[in-house]
């Protein structure tokens, strides 16, 4: 979410995007024949996602690498015994091969800029998840800063081991566009 759109932009976006990460978490679920019982979710930032994740999976854990956001996730979430909050990169991030029935990542990776980051960033998505979902915006109405890069999907899936696009959705932002994926892995 861009903090120069109106309040109930935000809302509506909020929404929106929980409703399709858990559409996208149904559908890792049922292509599993079972529910989902370890998610990963990188960048929870101050958890506007992570209960609705955390129902959808027996445990989930959620990083982020900033402290005072991890802060403000664990209140926002107070009550969530099933959430496991860790301060950590992606590009760091260290997991068994197919840990994690499936990762939710919500507009993180459009800000790792250096090019060997996010090969590492992708490289530990495919190996901790058997399923990655992945929103990230394609086209700005308004030029993004310096800190983010648009990049096309398929450039993720690419840097993904063993990533297959299962499916994915066009998504209108206010005229910030953005894809949505659910990505099957290498992972076992």
């Amino acid at each position: 979410m861009r903090a120069s759109q109106p309040g109930h932009l935000n809302a509506e976006v909020t929404a929106a995007t929980r409703a399709l990460v858990g559409a996208l978490l149904d559908r890792a679920a049922a292509e599993l024949g079972r529910p989902l019982r370890r998610g990963l979710e990188v960048g929870c930032g101050v958890g506007r996602l992570t209960p609705h994740i955390a129902a959808r999976t027996e445990h989930l854990t959620a990083i982020d690498m900033t402290a005072e956001m991890l802060d403000a996730a664990r209140r926002n979430c107070a009550g969530q015994d099933t959430v496991d909050f860790r301060r950590q990169r992606i590009e760091e991030f260290q997991a068994r091969p197919g840990e994690f029935d499936a990762a939710v990542c919500v507009w993180v990776l459009m800000h790792v800029l250096d090019p060997a980051r996010l090969a590492a960033a992708c490289q530990a998505l495919g190996t901790a998840a058997r399923y990655v979902v992945l929103v990230e915006y394609e086209h700005a109405r308004v030029p993004v800063s310096r800190w983010s890069r648009l990049r096309p999907m398929e450039e993720y899936v690419a840097l993904i081991p063993g990533g297959r696009l299962r499916c994915r959705e066009e998504l209108d932002y206010g005229g910030d566009l953005s894809a949505a994926a659910l990505i099957r892995t290498g992972a076992r």
